[in-house]
């Protein structure tokens, strides 16, 4: 089972790379699903991506960074559909109208004249979300300053030429067997849930390679590791960390099923093979840097637990405006609007 995220709560606020994923050159038709909350947009997604998978297609389900319960997409490779949830904050119009995208308005199955008389309730619930995901945002922009000037302070002692000739020694033994270059995907998030992540790449690699994070370095050596492998033409998924987006988190190469993955100690237990980065680190340098290291990263986890409960607080009161749209919701209207999807996407497909 595919599990990705599209987009990230990030340094700079919401990020998203569902332009790349959900490029509708790549597809043969795009349902662009549009209604408020509480209309069954992740259980349309859900049984469409079930329905696939009991017909033998593989599905790629794309999750959402703020609540991982949820969906954002699904792809269905095989018949080249995709269909996403077209509503902020990831607002997503059609390039091709009718040729490629159609849009689905489970918004018709809303009785208006009752969401009316629920204003009172939804307006300052959602007027809160907001603030909530604003201040959260401020939290993680304080946590991408606080990291770098924590890898600034570790350039200063990593031995990159050394890390590099063990990067070279590294895939030395291995072959280029395809060019399907670059993409990019998240397989974690920073969410109401805190710190969450997806186990796809793990699942499908032959080999695991963990790196060890020792005050970061484990960072710093995925930048050579991926420079490396750039440059010589390694077809790959790189996985960039959810707050900063220059940070590699993961790096899978397809071709060989190969996982290089930042990790701590428990993570490392089930690799098979470790990638100790404290290997490359200058150890009189680290040792006079140590203190104010640490105190850097207790800042840096003070700002991101500030950042967690930010989200979560957002994360409850979405439910609470989920729950109140949800008796306004006519479940007949949106199962019709369901089959008739379903319908048309497995339309002479066994």
């Amino acid at each position: 089972m595919k599990k990705f995220f599209a987009a990230a709560n990030t340094e700079n606020g919401f990020f998203s790379l569902f332009d790349e994923i959900f490029a509708p050159e790549k597809f043969r038709r795009i349902y662009i699903l549009k209604g408020g909350p509480g209309t069954g947009k992740s259980t349309l997604m859900r049984r469409i991506g079930a329905l696939a998978e009991s017909k033998g297609y593989e599905a790629e389900y794309i999750f959402c960074s703020s609540d991982p319960d949820s969906l954002d997409g699904v792809i269905i490779e095989g018949l080249s559909v995709a269909v996403l949830d077209g509503t902020a904050p990831h607002t997503t119009d059609p390039l091709y109208p009718g040729a490629v995208e159609r849009i689905v308005d489970l918004g018709e199955a809303f009785d208006l004249r009752l969401l009316e008389k629920k204003r009172e309730e939804l307006i300052p619930l959602i007027k809160a979300k907001k603030q909530a995901y604003r201040t959260a945002y401020r939290f993680l922009s304080a946590a991408g300053s606080i990291e770098r000037e924590h890898d600034g302070l570790l350039r200063e002692c990593y031995l990159a030429e050394k890390a590099d000739a063990a990067v070279k020694r590294l895939i030395a033994p291995l072959r280029l067997r395809g060019r399907q270059g670059e993409t990019k995907r998240y397989i974690s998030a920073v969410c109401q849930k805190g710190f969450y992540r997806l186990n796809t790449l793990s699942a499908q690699a032959e080999r695991v390679y963990a790196v060890t994070d020792k005050h970061g370095l484990g960072y710093l050596f995925m930048d050579t590791l991926y420079e490396r492998l750039a440059s010589e033409g390694f077809s790959m998924i790189l996985c960039p960390s959810p707050v900063r987006g220059d940070r590699k988190e993961a790096i899978f190469l397809r071709e060989e099923k190969i996982l290089f993955s930042v990790t701590d100690e428990e993570g490392a237990v089930c690799a098979d093979k470790i990638i100790n980065s404290a290997r490359f680190a200058d150890k009189e340098g680290l040792a006079q840097k140590r203190r104010r290291l640490r105190f850097i990263e207790k800042c840096e986890a003070s700002v991101i637990e500030g950042a967690i409960s930010c989200f979560a607080e957002a994360g409850a009161l979405h439910a609470k405006a989920e729950r109140i749209y949800g008796t306004c919701v006519d479940f007949g209207k949106v199962d019709a609007i369901m089959d008739k999807i379903i319908s048309e996407i497995f339309a002479n497909n066994v």
